[in-house]
């Protein structure tokens, strides 16, 4: 016998969050970390060729593959 859940018991946001907006912000905030650090570690992986295809030095692609997730400012505005 399994126990299955009422839909709106799965859908609530746990109580530190507040409501609901404040849950989506955070989640949201989160969703973005996490893309900082996935696409930096796939930038850190690519080889000299195609860090050339995409106009990225080594040096470039080592420096953002080593930010932290939650620093996601531009550093220099010359590259637009």
């Amino acid at each position: 016998m399994s126990a299955r859940l009422h839909p709106s018991r799965t859908l609530r946001m746990p109580a530190i969050f507040g409501d609901r907006q404040a849950g989506a912000l955070w989640l949201g905030h989160l969703a973005r970390f996490w893309r900082a650090y996935d696409t930096r570690r796939q930038l850190g992986e690519l080889d000299a060729h195609l860090l050339r295809d995409i106009g990225v030095t080594p040096s470039e692609a080592l420096h953002e593959a080593n930010r932290k997730p939650w620093d996601l400012q531009a550093r220099d505005s010359k590259r637009s």
